[in-house]
């Protein structure tokens, strides 16, 4: 008797408090959320596990290897489904001669969490305005100077490892000239936040120092290749700076000056078809103080030497469509410092060589794995190497 009296209780509870939020919506049912404007969802689910036979930075994620000793030299097994994004893009009605839509992404990278219980991140989060042959960029975008990714299975795609760039606030402004029915000339100009760090321990980001964004700049020819597949080439690269207060050069010692430390880059990208199944994408690169674009090895200034450090290095890969459903990736990238610019124990040379399968299991599901092989050099001490075996699991919606 007591146990339906207490369900007696709690079914009136249910009823009272549902009688009441259908009178305060008037009595109707919920209302959808809906926006004056298009909008469109989009994402997917990713789970990734990794084993790494020596320790790499940092753990999920493979930027280089740790050296043997103190913190590397121990194998690691990673599971995580930080990759996991979400987004959606928005369009308005056109107003006038002007078109306007924007996006905004995200995923679950964001620092100061732990493992099963990760942050929020922004990714993308921008404004379009076009008009014509003309659009203007306001947010956080991909940098300018980025015409091509790798496809990896390893979120870093390659990052530290022979490919530049990353995502930051900036305007930009885009300007596509037809060249033939099919082919076009796309030039972009961006003022970007320029991102660097605190090493003068002056509690400001050395880049927001400098009072001033970095320019980026894109010029790119795309035009249909072999069996109509599309077929880029394009040269970029940004130019700007970080400016160091004057610090303490060592505990009781002589102050350093305040100085400014270049940072630029120069890029060549170029993504070609070689067949209705084949396609050879790739990039070369040179410039200096890249640490915050994953250049240099994550390695910008020399506070010892009190300069920039110079890099170059590049990417390679072959993508074979080996049926409708199966993917195949075979790829090589480099990260090169310059080894005047480094002190003894610094990284001087990343190398990774990877394959990757993809498959489509439906629509909806893919299946990936990934070898990777990766060797990160060290000045005046042992190479690290590290060989990784990632396999995903994808759901896109």
């Amino acid at each position: 008797m007591k146990y339906e009296r207490m369900t007696k209780a709690a079914m009136v509870g249910i009823a009272m408090v549902g009688a009441g939020l259908l009178a305060q919506n008037g009595g109707a049912a919920p209302a959808p959320v809906t926006s004056k404007y298009d909008v469109s969802l989009y994402g997917y689910i990713k789970l990734d596990a990794a084993y790494d036979s020596q320790r790499t930075f940092a753990g999920n994620l493979m930027y280089y290897v740790l050296p043997e000793g103190k913190d590397g030299g121990q194998d690691e097994f990673n599971m995580t489904a930080k990759e996991s994004r979400f987004g959606m893009t928005l369009t308005a009605p056109p107003i006038d001669d002007y078109k306007i839509s924007g996006k905004i992404e995200t995923d679950f990278y964001g620092g100061g969490a732990t493992e099963n219980s990760p942050a929020l991140r922004l990714r993308l989060a921008y404004a379009d305005v076009e008009n014509g042959h003309w659009m203007l960029r306001a947010g956080q975008d991909w940098d300018t100077f980025v015409n091509l990714l790798p496809r990896t299975i390893n979120f870093t795609s390659l990052a530290d490892a022979g490919a530049l760039g990353l995502r930051r606030p900036q305007v930009r402004l885009t300007h596509t000239l037809p060249l033939g029915e099919k082919t076009k000339l796309v030039s972009k100009l961006a003022a970007a936040r320029t991102i660097g760090q605190d090493l003068d321990g002056a509690g400001q980001d050395d880049g927001a120092a400098a009072a001033y964004p970095t320019v980026q700049g894109n010029v790119s020819v795309e035009t249909p290749g072999i069996a109509g597949r599309p077929m880029m080439i394009g040269i970029s690269g940004h130019a700007g700076s970080e400016t160091m207060a004057a610090y303490a050069a060592t505990e009781g010692g002589s102050e350093v000056p305040e100085a400014d430390y270049d940072t630029w880059s120069v890029i060549g990208t170029m993504g070609m078809p070689l067949s209705k199944a084949l396609t050879l994408q790739g990039s070369v690169w040179t410039g200096e103080n890249l640490d915050t674009y994953f250049g240099g090895i994550g390695q910008g200034i020399n506070k010892t030497l009190r300069r920039s450090i110079s890099a170059s290095g590049g990417w390679l890969q072959l993508m074979l469509d080996v049926t409708a459903k199966l993917n195949l990736n075979v790829g090589y990238g480099l990260d090169s410092p310059d080894s005047v610019d480094l002190n003894a124990g610094d990284r001087a040379k990343n190398e990774l060589v990877f394959t990757s399968l993809y498959y489509h299991l439906n629509s909806a599901v893919v299946l990936a794995c990934e070898y990777s092989n990766m060797t990160t050099d060290y000045m005046a001490n042992a190479d690290a190497t590290a060989d990784r075996v990632q396999g995903s699991l994808i759901f896109k919606f």
